[in-house]
């Protein structure tokens, strides 16, 4: 099969939908290398053309006209572009489709992450949840097959889109498989100096927002005694640092937390494999890709109650309503003191990311392919 994909976050986006849509074509062609993929992009960055060996995937840029408007180009100029593709499926990995037709040779799949802008509208500029509910349903409504990456999801679009669910898949995002892979011992100490780490941590990774929660688990941290308090190492940026830096102040814990900013791709499994737990206090998220990544890599992981949580944590995760400071601060210093407690929810957690293998979810997306294209 020939498969293009909208390629803008795959080049464009360090973090969140960029990694997805990195870690599915990476997947794909490691498992299914005898189809040709087809990367549609406005601007490719040099360091990716100087490196591109062979021939798959295939880099598909506009000519200068579309390069000096690449929204436009996106939203209009792909199907024309990719015709001589003589493409099976195109895929649109973030909430959208081209709004011109591909023809009728051509499936459509568009992957939908979240609805959180209906689901939590407070979070979002009513300006911007205008456009992305325009966007994203038109785009749902137009392609023949919708990828949900929960069940959570998947339901939020029956109700809030109206989607009919036979449309909707369900295909779990994957983490990759150097997680699960402990790294050297000169490797740790290495990477202990780098970032100052302490001997023991609290580990959380993502957007520094307020929808994560972050300034919750802040304040927990206070509740625990300064006799046994552990550190605090947070990896990643956001609107909410200086605030979060200042709160740390106030409650005398500067000392005691690290803002490492955003890390690079390969230290991270390091950060999570060296963590004591890792904590992902989330007020709500299409999946939460960092609990599976913590779990693959051998941590215990506390998060919330409700959302999509119990899907990426399952049976290995404690869960504790969003916002219950005094809940959190208790439960981790439960997870640190209870050996036996940890060991289980290691081993738990090992089981369970089973289901979200590189080779599971890329074996999954690639029947809705064939599904399509049969």
């Amino acid at each position: 099969m020939h498969i293009g994909f909208d390629a803008k976050r795959f080049f464009h986006n360090p973090t969140g939908l960029g990694n997805y849509s990195r870690s599915t074509l990476a997947g794909l062609m490691h498992y299914f290398p005898a189809h040709q993929y087809y990367l549609y992009s406005a601007q490719i960055p040099q360091s990716f053309l100087a490196s591109q060996q062979g021939h798959n995937p295939v880099l598909c840029q506009p000519g200068p006209l579309g390069q000096l408007a690449p929204a436009l180009w996106r939203s209009l100029g792909i199907p024309k572009t990719a015709q001589k593709d003589n493409l099976h499926i195109f895929h649109g990995l973030s909430h959208e489709l081209p709004l011109t037709s591909f023809g009728t040779s051509t499936r459509t799949v568009v992957t939908m992450h979240d609805l959180l802008f209906l689901t939590h509208p407070q979070l979002y500029p009513w300006l911007d949840r205008h456009i992305y509910r325009t966007k994203y349903k038109s785009s749902c409504l137009r392609a023949h097959c919708v990828i949900a990456i929960s069940h959570k999801t998947a339901e939020d679009l029956c109700e809030l889109f109206a989607i009919s669910l036979d449309r909707v898949r369900v295909v779990y995002q994957s983490y990759t498989p150097h997680f699960a892979i402990p790294i050297h011992p000169a490797a740790r100490i290495l990477l202990r100096q780098k970032y100052h780490l302490p001997q023991e941590y609290i580990f959380y990774v993502g957007s520094l927002i307020e929808r994560k929660g972050v300034h919750f688990l802040i304040q927990a941290l206070a509740k625990i005694p300064s006799t046994h308090r552990p550190a605090l190492v947070l990896a990643g940026t956001g609107p909410l640092q200086k605030q979060l830096q200042q709160d740390a102040a106030t409650l005398g814990l500067s000392s005691s937390i690290l803002f490492l900013g955003r890390v690079p791709d390969e230290d991270l499994p390091g950060l999570y494999q060296m963590a004591q737990v890792f904590v992902y206090p989330s007020l709500a998220e299409g999946f939460g890709i960092p609990i599976v990544e913590a779990l693959a890599s051998q941590t215990p992981v506390i998060t919330s109650t409700g959302s999509c949580f119990s899907e990426p944590g399952g049976d290995a995760a404690l869960y504790l309503p969003p916002g219950d400071i005094s809940a959190l601060a208790h439960t981790v210093e439960q997870v640190l003191g209870d050996n036996e407690l940890r060991h289980t929810m290691i081993t738990r957690g090992l089981k369970h990311v089973q289901k979200f293998h590189w080779q599971q979810t890329s074996r999954r997306l690639m029947d809705v392919y064939t599904e399509l294209c049969p």
